[in-house]
């Protein structure tokens, strides 16, 4: 027959338990008829208890393995993205072959200019002309990188700019490498079309990604108020000038009605066939009054 299982007796293991409460005889009787809470000794005792040997090692360095192993995923995520960015097939983009590298050294009041707020007007130049641009505040130098072409037009972008802050543009002869249009504004509608601190060409710019101004041409001189127009330099691609342009006639047939009938044929017959398919070219249609508020929408 089996031997009958073995029940130890509950006073061995109430001594063990004694003993694994670090109390011979806890809880005591004398504590628990003074009312004295048993468990705070508990906490206390816990508290006190030390640390086995080599437990906060292994913690330390379970958690360096966690930080690296985290810290290593990290690093391999930015990596992929910093890859992503170079292209679709994941190579870079093949640069021109007159790819160089032209240095502006400019003032310190230019570099805010150029800068704009929240860096604005130098990624706009850098947008328009195409051209990386890289400013370093400290050592007040612009650095353009691109090809000939882009390197050209963005330094005739951030001049442009830079003019602006002492006076009125001058436009040269050679400043039109094919993004330029200029734009005949009368002197009653240069306010209205500039806007609030120049709010409103600043929204055509973002709009067509172009850079406009008020200039003079071949340094003709002459205060504003004394003529009864004004010159805008509106650059960009061929697309973005013609949109542009229409936007600003828009304006300003607001505040001279009947301007947009006069110079309609010269803005129509410019740029005619100047893209690289040679087929560019701009169509009108006639609206009636009734028609006008339907096709302009809310």
């Amino acid at each position: 027959p089996r031997p009958p299982p073995f029940t130890p007796s509950p006073a061995p293991l109430a001594g063990l338990l004694c003993r694994w409460r670090g109390e011979p005889g806890w809880p005591r009787p004398e504590a628990q008829a003074a009312g004295q809470p048993v468990g705070r000794r508990r906490r206390a005792w816990r508290r006190d208890r030390p640390t086995p040997r080599g437990a906060m090692g292994r913690g330390r360095s379970n958690s360096r393995s966690r930080s690296r192993s985290q810290g290593g995923a990290a690093g391999r995520s930015r990596s992929h993205r910093s890859d992503s960015c170079s292209g679709g097939d994941g190579q870079r983009q093949r640069k021109p072959d007159d790819y160089g590298v032209d240095a502006l050294k400019i003032t310190d009041d230019d570099a805010a200019f150029i800068l704009g707020k929240g860096g604005k007007t130098k990624e706009k130049i850098a947008r328009v002309s195409a051209a990386e641009i890289e400013l370093f505040e400290r050592d007040l130098i612009l650095e353009i990188r691109g090809s000939k072409l882009q390197r050209r037009r963005a330094k005739k972008y951030a001049e442009g700019v830079m003019a602006q802050r002492t006076g009125p543009v001058e436009v040269r002869d050679d400043y039109d490498d094919g993004d330029l249009t200029m734009l005949v504004v009368p002197q009653e509608a240069v306010g209205f079309v500039t806007g609030r601190a120049g709010n409103f060409l600043r929204s055509i710019e973002e709009e067509w990604t172009t850079l406009m101004f008020f200039c003079e041409v071949d340094g003709s001189g002459g205060g504003r108020r004394n003529k009864s127009y004004e010159k805008l330099a509106i650059f960009g691609s061929i697309r973005g000038r013609r949109g542009a342009e229409l936007k600003v006639l828009s304006a300003v047939e607001t505040k001279v009605p009947g301007y947009y009938a006069s110079i309609k044929d010269e803005v129509l017959d410019r740029d005619r066939g100047r893209d690289e398919t040679g087929t560019w070219g701009t169509d009108t249609t006639t609206f009636q009054d009734d028609e006008l508020s339907y096709a302009l929408g809310k």
